[in-house]
């Protein structure tokens, strides 16, 4: 199902594949729930396609490596902007029960980073020189990696985005998302917007689709042919 109904008159919030909850309340926050569905899927792709990707096609492996340079990227700025804008804006409001699910989200960002510079590392290697050692270990690391961030971004959508609900207001939420989309820039964003709506059923594309910001529409549809050839070759061996 996409969305659930609402008892009250807050928003209906979205719901995608993979995602642990949608609290209810005054605020929208169906961006972030893109992101998550996106995140999620990338990493279940990559972890996939690692194995079935042939030592001897580095053309592949270079486009795996820039792939995984868009999703590593998406994600840095995703956390970025958690730990320097919205974690701090909630902390002046909370009480001291909430305060420590914010500490738990600084806590899971920094747990994080360190599995997937591996895995960046490893891309990295087997872009240069692809084997079988390599690739071993960076299956390895992906295959770690998938329930750290999937914990992660569960436990932000049950537990964080509650406190979002009942300390910020939807005015709030939005100058958030603006300093969100300031600190990308313009480039950044015609790469990543494509990347977010990769995968939605026909129902969910409908329903993000219907409330995206104009802008974001515009770079999808400029930015989409472009990257739906880099993540085809990328992604050759997981589709045949």
């Amino acid at each position: 199902m996409t969305t659930h109904p609402a008892a009250t008159a807050f928003p209906i919030q979205l719901r995608l594949p993979g995602q642990a909850a949608a609290p209810e309340g005054p605020i929208d926050p169906f961006m972030m729930y893109v992101l998550h569905h996106a995140f999620r899927r990338d990493l279940a792709d990559f972890a996939a396609a690692v194995p079935r990707t042939k030592l001897d096609d580095p053309g592949t492996w270079r486009a795996l490596a820039d792939r995984w340079t868009m999703f590593a990227t998406a994600l840095h700025h995703h956390h970025n902007g958690e730990d320097l804008e919205l974690w701090p804006l909630l902390e002046e409001r909370c009480d001291e029960t909430e305060k420590r699910v914010l500490e738990a989200m600084d806590a899971e960002h920094d747990q994080i980073d360190p599995i997937l510079e591996e895995c960046a590392a490893g891309f990295t290697m087997m872009a240069a020189h692809p084997n079988e050692q390599t690739r071993a270990e960076l299956v390895d690391a992906l295959v770690r990696a998938q329930p750290i961030l999937g914990d992660h971004l569960a436990h932000e959508e049950a537990d964080a985005l509650a406190i979002v609900q009942r300390r910020m207001t939807m005015h709030d939420w939005e100058e958030f998302e603006a300093k969100m989309s300031k600190q990308s820039g313009l480039g950044e964003m015609l790469k990543m917007s494509p990347m977010m709506v990769k995968g939605l059923s026909d129902v969910d594309r409908e329903v993000v689709f219907a409330r995206l910001p104009g802008i974001l529409k515009l770079l999808v549809r400029l930015g989409g042919p472009r990257f739906r050839r880099l993540d085809s070759r990328a992604f050759y061996y997981l589709n045949r």
